[in-house]
């Protein structure tokens, strides 16, 4: 596969939104689970539909720039998103079994799902077939 400059482009983009969006997201979670002693399970199916709305939006205007059909675009960015939820559930889920720090778990499954995210979203939310 040939990397293009459009291609780098929007993998660095979508990274440093996945990090902004991230970063949003383990704060939601930070504060529900460990503030607000909320089930970690909950705190994280809350906190990642926070940091889904934040990157959908900040990559449909910045760095995809695709803002026609929001519906269709929104409801596959969202579908891929929940997708990442159960990965990061389940990621979670190991982590507690092999006894491994509940935020080193997080910050774990953060990194990994938005690459494979990344490479969902690309062909699907905001590509144009």
């Amino acid at each position: 596969m040939k990397i293009d400059r459009t291609f780098l482009r929007n993998l660095i983009l979508y990274g440093i939104i996945g990090a902004i969006s991230a970063g949003f997201d383990a704060l939601v979670f930070y504060l529900l689970f460990d503030k607000l002693t909320i089930n970690k399970f909950v705190a994280n199916v809350i906190s990642v539909h926070f940091g889904i709305f934040l990157s959908f939006f900040l990559n449909s205007f910045y760095n995809f720039k695709k803002t026609d059909k929001m519906g269709k675009r929104f409801f596959s960015f969202y579908l891929t998103g929940l997708f990442g939820l159960g990965l990061s559930t389940l990621i979670l889920y190991a982590g507690g079994r092999l006894r491994i720090d509940v935020m080193a778990t997080k910050v774990f499954s953060v990194v990994f799902v938005a690459l494979v995210q990344f490479i969902i979203n690309r062909a699907v939310a905001f590509g144009d077939k």
